[in-house]
């Protein structure tokens, strides 16, 4: 008994030191960006018609619940030790996340194999493979690598080892530049500690060196994620812009564990620096028994403006959990408006939505045209985004008659941040009017607009010319 009581004491004492090395108040010192709006400035009229909740869009890319798998390189292994093939790790977690049309599945891949030495051509060409069987399934990927899995592991990189393993893997995505677009949507920096979350290493890091290395090879445009503001403090100011964060800890209130707290002098500042990046949340696993609070929880999806939201935490696994409870948890239009969340009108069915169904619509962008004018050789409409996230990567096409317009105002995806809306007006003599959204790094990654309208080769026919 005495040393089972002994033991509990280090166990403790060992969380806690975790706890506070993760948590270290170190200064949070992020660019300030341009207050993002908090609430819509236009109302939203009929002359397009809108998606109701039987009719939504649920094909768009990048955006929306995803799943979670493993692959160690080395070994036909996924998570580390789980004698699990990865492949069958994969196909299992699509089978169970089928009926919710996960399009994203969170990728963990593991470099333990390899933390002291250089990461052989077999392993590569197993990463190469494994990325094209994503890309015929027609899954994007949120891309993690890491090491280490067990506290008290004894073995892991140095930051020098890091510093290897990211130049060679700027060597693997440069030579497979095409792949690595058409699957890989964002990329957490992981690599540092227990599952690649910045904490519990088996040696000190300098975060500084690996956020340069991450970033030297991670292909333009693609988002990065970190884990912390303190960590986000770090990257340099002149590519900042390409960063966000990744909130693993998502409860609704605050804890030593969640990323800032509300109270925090700085979490205005973090929260509207996310507005203009990707980031994006899960909660802690549904058999940890954490208290999960649903609004205090969707406020930090919208405060984060979280792009994607993981399915394998606190759903379904081993027993059904919060999430799964959510699917009967209804919030009133009211409730929405209490907390200022953002929403759409359309897809409330008596007043009310599951907040399973709100988080799983407003992640990301959810964007819908509407105020549409023809008059005296010109036509204009308006752009808004009812969901949580900016288009981050996209650029936006106007065609009239098939041929390619130029607006009078300029597009930014900056000005579509949450509660954002945008007019852009041209000249017309007749044709019908598309838009089209596609993704910078990947052409056949378009978006479709929450309105029942055509949505035809990528192009949302907002006028049928008669």
């Amino acid at each position: 008994m005495k040393n089972r009581f002994l033991l509990s004491i280090l166990l403790v004492a060992a969380s806690v030191t975790t706890c506070i090395s993760f948590c270290a108040c170190n200064k949070i010192d992020i660019k300030e960006y341009p207050p993002a709006p908090t609430a819509y400035k236009y109302q939203v009229d009929g002359s397009i018609a809108l998606s109701s909740a039987e009719t939504a869009p649920m094909g768009n890319l990048s955006r929306g619940f995803r799943g979670e798998t493993y692959i160690t390189l080395g070994r036909d292994e996924a998570y580390p030790d789980s004698n699990e093939p990865y492949m069958q790790k994969l196909d299992n977690e699509l089978k169970r996340l089928e009926a919710d049309g996960i399009k994203i599945m969170q990728v963990y891949v593991y470099l333990i194999e390899y933390y002291n030495t250089s990461i052989p051509d077999s392993a590569f060409a197993q990463l190469k493979e494994y990325f094209q069987v994503l890309e015929q399934k027609g899954i994007k990927i949120l891309l993690r690598f890491a090491y280490e899995t067990n506290e008290g592991q004894k073995t892991g990189p140095k930051t020098s080892d890091i510093e290897r393993h990211c130049a060679q893997l700027k060597e693997f995505f440069k030579d497979n530049l095409n792949l690595f677009n058409k699957t890989v949507y964002a990329l957490q920096m992981g690599l540092i500690g227990l599952w690649g979350e910045g904490h519990g290493s088996v040696h000190r890091h300098n975060v500084g060196r690996v956020i340069k290395a991450v970033a030297d090879m991670t292909p333009k445009d693609t988002p990065i994620m970190v884990r912390t503001p303190q960590m986000l403090s770090q990257v340099p100011k002149d590519i900042e812009d390409r960063f966000g964060m990744h909130e693993d800890y998502v409860i609704g209130y605050n804890d030593p564990w969640v990323a800032i707290a509300t109270d925090d002098k700085n979490y205005y500042a973090v929260t509207n620096k996310c507005k203009y990046a990707v980031t994006d949340g899960e909660m802690p696993w549904g058999r940890a028994g954490v208290p999960i609070d649903t609004i205090g929880s969707l406020k930090t999806a919208a405060d984060f403006a979280m792009t994607s939201f993981s399915l394998a935490h606190n759903y379904t696994e081993e027993g059904e959990h919060n999430l799964k409870a959510w699917q009967s948890e209804y919030l009133t239009e009211q409730d929405l408006k209490d907390n200022n969340l953002p929403y759409n009108p359309a897809l409330l069915t008596n007043g009310k939505i599951s907040a399973f169904d709100y988080l799983k619509y407003h992640l990301g962008y959810q964007l819908v045209a509407s105020n549409l004018e023809i008059k005296d050789g010109r036509a204009s409409f308006m752009i808004t985004n009812y969901g949580f996230a900016c288009p981050y990567g996209y650029d936006m096409k106007i065609f009239v008659d098939g041929k390619q317009v130029t607006t009078q105002e300029e597009y930014s995806w900056n000005n579509l941040t949450q509660f954002g809306q945008s007019v852009f007006s041209f000249a017309y003599d007749g044709g019908d009017i598309e838009v089209e959204f596609v993704n910078r790094r990947d052409s056949a990654d378009t978006i479709e607009f929450f309105n029942d309208v055509p949505y035809e080769n990528g192009r949302n026919v907002i006028y049928r010319a008669k």
